[in-house]
């Protein structure tokens, strides 16, 4: 897994081999790490396509701690993608999905759009009033106004889900 954060583009190349033949849910964060920490380039293309079709269940975990991780901000966009395109559906995470979308940019509000959408239900209902304080509170916010246009379908979407618990 070291490979993965070396210099050498022909090592990073053999990890990814490793990690697409053998990997288990033990390369996922250090996947996000190289993937947090590279330029954009092909190798770093190659592991956007890993992370996005991660079919481990365990994966979900994961990328949801990682949204909680402000080291990872940059890619909070990406991970709100790869949940989505690995089909994971984390409604129990709502109140960490909606923060990821609500404090990153325009691409964040998007993919966080788009996981909230697939939610048809939200048990804790602590965790979606905390996420519909959250959305009203950065449909507020003046310098968030490029992603108030996504906020008011989110916002939509949080409280059909309030109103049908």
């Amino acid at each position: 897994m070291k490979e993965l954060f070396s210099t050498d583009n022909k090592k990073v190349k053999s990890a990814l081999d490793q990690a697409d033949k053998k990997g288990t849910v033990k390369w996922i964060k250090p996947l996000l790490e190289a993937f947090r920490d590279r330029n954009e380039d092909d190798l770093r293309n190659r592991m956007r396509g890993m992370l996005s079709s991660v079919k481990l269940s365990a994966a979900e975990d994961i990328f949801i701690e990682i949204l909680s991780d402000m080291d990872f901000k940059d890619i909070h966009a990406d991970i709100l993608g790869f949940i989505w395109s690995a089909g994971f559906v984390p409604s129990e995470s709502i109140d960490i999905i909606v923060r990821a979308a609500t404090s990153g940019d325009f691409r964040a509000a998007i993919e966080g759009l788009t996981l909230i959408e697939q939610c048809d239900l939200v048990e804790n209902e602590q965790l979606l009033l905390e996420s519909i304080i959250t959305v009203r509170n950065a449909m507020d916010d003046k310098s968030k106004s490029k992603s108030h246009a996504l906020f008011i379908p989110m916002l939509e979407v949080l409280e059909h889900l309030e109103r049908n618990q």
